[in-house]
C-alpha cells in the first residue's frame, strides 16, 4: 500500500469512528493540536482527529504546525498532497490552521508563497490565544 492510500484510510477510520459520548460537548471548550511531524500517517490522525472533534463536537479547533510539521502546508511538495487535502477538508469544515514563522523558514526553507490557501502565519498575537485560552484542550502529534 502506497503512503497516499495509507494516509487515506487512517482519515476515513478517524471519521468513521463511533461519536464521541455526547457529555465531551461542553461550552466553551476548544481543542489546539501541535502538529510537529510531516509524517503522512501522523498527520492524518492529527487532521482527521480535529476534523471529527469539529464535525460532531462544534468545537473550535486549531491546528499549529511547526518544527518538520511546517512541510504538510507546502504546496510544493508533492509527498503532502494527501495531507494537504486532509488540511483543506478541515478548512472547509472552520478550523484554523497556524503555522510557525520560524520554522517554516529555517526547518521548512520555505516562504509565505509556498503556502497552501487557508493557512494563517503564527506569531504571539495569533498563536498565544489560542493556546492559552480557558477550556483549551492540548494535543500533540
Amino acid at each position: 500500500m502506497n503512503i497516499s492510500r495509507l494516509i487515506k484510510a487512517i482519515a476515513l477510520l478517524v471519521l468513521l469512528c463511533p461519536a464521541f459520548p455526547a457529555s465531551a460537548a461542553e461550552a466553551g471548550k476548544k481543542l489546539f493540536i501541535n502538529l510537529t511531524s510531516d509524517d503522512g500517517p501522523r498527520a492524518a490522525m492529527a487532521i482527521g482527529f480535529g476534523t471529527k472533534v469539529l464535525q460532531e463536537k462544534k468545537m473550535p479547533v486549531t491546528i499549529f504546525l511547526n518544527v518538520e510539521g511546517v512541510r504538510l502546508a507546502n504546496k510544493n511538495i508533492s509527498q503532502c498532497k494527501a495531507p494537504q487535502e486532509l488540511l483543506r477538508t478541515f478548512i472547509k469544515f472552520g478550523g484554523r490552521v497556524v503555522i510557525c514563522p520560524m520554522c517554516m523558514q529555517n526547518v521548512g526553507g520555505m516562504r509565505k508563497e509556498d503556502l497552501i490557501s487557508g493557512v494563517t502565519m503564527g506569531g504571539p498575537d495569533v498563536t498565544w490565544p489560542a493556546l492559552f485560552e480557558d477550556n483549551v484542550t492540548v494535543l500533540s502529534y
